[in-house]
């Protein structure tokens, strides 16, 4: 996501839109107030050199009402000096863990997943985002670099690379508000607010 305001606004404004998501989304920390506070101070990538980049990360925990109550995990990180990284870390198994209070996924539940990501996607309108298994949108960068890094600017995210470079995800959405696709060499559909939902992979896979 674009960062375009003071680092706490726009984490603020992030979680101020939960209350219009449709699936419902819980904060389950009580100390929010203060995971936004530090997020905005930041700390060294180098405690023995301050003049090295900081880094502004949270974690909040949260549930996410799908077909059933899932417990997962919001990570926001600045990745670079204009944009935002938004995660919702879910627990990715088919199988129950009753030793993490966490449940599985089944098949015909694979929908929520993609549910969730068309509902992220008309509440933010974010320029890219997507579904996969122990990888974030940074993959989809021309840029192997550790975060932050400049090579991670907002601008630089382009579909040229992610749609000619296979990748772990599953689906992706891309705003035709920042550019027009004209050839997609995967199954896709048009969503509304110039979304375009583009299907990747399978979660069966």
């Amino acid at each position: 996501m674009e960062l375009k305001e003071k680092k706490t606004k726009s984490i603020r404004d992030i979680i101020n839109k939960f209350s219009t998501v449709t699936n419902k989304i819980e904060i389950v920390d009580r100390n929010v107030n203060e995971i936004i506070d530090a997020f905005e101070a930041g700390y060294p990538t180098d405690e023995s050199d301050l003049n090295l980049f900081y880094i502004h990360s949270l974690k909040l925990r949260i549930y996410v009402y799908l077909s059933r109550k899932r417990k997962a995990t919001l990570q926001i990180e600045k990745v670079s000096s204009n944009a935002l990284m938004v995660n919702f870390w879910f627990f990715g198994s088919i199988f129950d863990a009753q030793e993490w209070d966490q449940i599985g996924i089944k098949e015909e539940e694979f929908t929520d997943f993609s549910n969730f990501l068309e509902e992220l996607y008309h509440v933010y309108q974010f320029k890219v985002g997507g579904i996969a298994f122990e990888e974030d949108v940074l993959n989809l960068f021309s840029c192997n670099e550790t975060y932050p890094n400049e090579c991670y600017r907002f601008e630089k995210v382009v579909p040229d690379h992610f749609l000619q470079k296979p990748s772990n995800f599953i689906e992706i959405i891309w705003s035709e508000k920042y550019k027009k696709l004209s050839h997609i060499p995967y199954n896709h559909i048009r969503l509304d607010k110039e979304g375009i939902l583009i299907k990747t992979g399978s979660f069966n896979e």
